[in-house]
C-alpha cells in the first residue's frame, strides 16, 4: 500500500530506505571544476542536508531497524542521515555485487576504481535484538542488475527472513511489494 508517510499515524519496525543521493565526484569537482556525474536526468535527486530535516522519526516504532542503500562515496553522509532519523549505525547489511544476466560481474566507472558493489547500511533504535528471527541471512547478495538504481528484491525476502512479519515500509520505493507499505514518486 502507497503511504503518505508524514500524514499516518503508522508506526513502523522496518524503514528500507535507497534515498536520492545528489551524487558527483567531489574530488574530481573540486580538482578540475567538471560535475563528474549527474543523476538528475534519470531521478530527481535530495541534498543530505535537506533530507536530514526530514521527520522520519514520527513513522517509526520505538524499537526500529533501518536499512539504508548507500555509495561507497557517500557512507559518511548516509550515517548522519541515519542518525539525523533517529538510528544508530550497527554494520553493513548487506553488499550487492552487481551482475549480469549472465552472472557475470558488472562494473561502473568510479572516480578512483571500477565500481561493482553497492552498500546497504544497518542501524537501530531501541530493542531491536529481540525481533531478530534468523542468524543465518547472508551479508553477500549476488544479484542482477536491472534499471538504474533499482535494487534486487531478494533484499525484501532477507530482511522479512531477518525479522519476520513486522510492520515494514520502504521509502523511495519503485515498486509495491506485498507484504510493504510503500513511499516513493516512482511508485
Amino acid at each position: 500500500m502507497k503511504v503518505d508517510i508524514f500524514n499516518t499515524n503508522q508506526k513502523y519496525k522496518i524503514i528500507y530506505a535507497d534515498p536520492p543521493w545528489n551524487f558527483s565526484s567531489k574530488q574530481l569537482q573540486k580538482e578540475n571544476g567538471k560535475r563528474f556525474n549527474s543523476l538528475e536526468k534519470v531521478y530527481h535527486t535530495e541534498k543530505t542536508k535537506d533530507m536530514k530535516q526530514w521527520d522520519i522519526k514520527s513513522i517509526c516504532d520505538n524499537d526500529c531497524a533501518m536499512f539504508m542503500w548507500t555509495t561507497d562515496a557517500h557512507i559518511k553522509e548516509a550515517i548522519e542521515l541515519m542518525s539525523a532519523w533517529g538510528f544508530n549505525y550497527v554494520t553493513v547489511a548487506f553488499v550487492w555485487s552487481k551482475q549480469s544476466k549472465n552472472a557475470k560481474e558488472v562494473y561502473t566507472l568510479g572516480a578512483w576504481t571500477l565500481k561493482n558493489c553497492e552498500l546497504c547500511l544497518f542501524g537501530t533504535r531501541g530493542q531491536m535484538l529481540k525481533y531478530k528471527k534468523s542468524n543465518s541471512v547472508k551479508q553477500l547478495v549476488k544479484a542482477e542488475r536491472t534499471k538504474h538504481s533499482k535494487k534486487p528484491d531478494i533484499v525484501y525476502s532477507l530482511i522479512e527472513e531477518l525479522f519476520g512479519d513486522v510492520p515494514r515500509i520502504e521509502l523511495f520505493a519503485r515498486q509495491q511489494v506485498e507484504g510493504w507499505d510503500c513511499w516513493g514518486n516512482e511508485v
